[in-house]
């Protein structure tokens, strides 16, 4: 129970830590000097080395039961770091800037040490520290007509550049090959739609060709003369010659019958 109430407590502080400002006299962004928003980010970075997995599972806890979306995503962020930070070494100067390229004056790709930028009505806030592992970077999102309490913060691994950029290409190789993969199933469907109807022609056609070979090969019927209708029809021509003629049916032979 103690420890419960103590873990409470902290969190209690950590929340109102992060509403509670320094008010210089000189007031640059949103009504807060630059040295308070510096104040702040360090605060929550020495916060952050206070936690360990047992403490933060908690804290998503706290935050989901009070159905605090910026505070849950924070606290996730932060459980995701953790074992990749190492150990707090120092925070960097102000001016210095983490990774990158120079050519000359300027710095491409590299991430500034720490920096408060102002857009429309959003103010962004951010500090890079020092760790043996792999720096960190928190950053804090305010609404220029309410700066007590931050939309968004969030707790991100810094990468170099070489590991962007390599995340970068493996994310467009990817992604090309997603498209080649789909525009090849896509030209498999189109051909089919050619293939299809040419194969039901060939088959009709076959068909046809079939049907029509069987009419060829039927055998067409062929007058087969019946022996006994001749031969009746034979006695009824000779019985009638007879009786035109007088003469006997013996005496003459029918031998061929012609039919028109």
């Amino acid at each position: 129970m103690k420890k419960k109430f103590l873990i409470g407590i902290c969190t209690l502080a950590l929340m109102l830590g992060f509403t509670a400002c320094g008010n210089d006299k000189q007031e640059d962004i949103g009504g807060y000097s630059i040295s308070s928003f510096e104040e702040k980010l360090k605060g929550t970075v020495n916060d952050i080395e206070s936690m360990d997995g047992t403490m933060v599972d908690y804290y998503i806890s706290q935050a989901k039961e009070m159905k605090n979306a910026t505070w849950t995503e924070f606290f996730e962020n932060v459980k995701e770091c953790l074992p990749l930070k190492g150990k707090f070494k120092k925070f960097y100067d102000n001016d210095y800037t983490i990774g990158g390229i120079n050519i000359g004056k300027f710095n491409i790709g590299g991430t500034k040490a720490f920096s408060v930028e102002k857009s429309g009505k959003t103010v962004t806030a951010s500090i890079v520290a020092d760790y043996s592992k792999r720096d960190l970077k928190v950053t804090y999102v305010f609404n220029i007509n309410d700066m007590e309490q931050p939309t968004a913060i969030n707790v991100e691994p810094v990468y170099s550049l070489g590991e962007t950029m390599s995340k970068a290409g493996l994310n467009t190789v990817m992604g090309i090959a997603i498209v080649f993969c789909m525009l090849v199933v896509m030209s498999g469907v189109i051909k089919l739609f050619e293939i299809i109807p040419a194969l039901e022609k060939r088959s009709k056609a076959k068909k046809e060709l079939k049907e029509k070979e069987d009419v060829v090969a039927t055998p067409v019927a062929a007058t087969v003369s019946n022996p006994t209708d001749d031969l009746q029809l034979v006695a009824v021509i000779a019985a009638a010659i007879a009786a035109s003629t007088g003469a006997s049916t013996d005496s003459f032979v029918v031998r061929s019958i012609k039919k028109r």
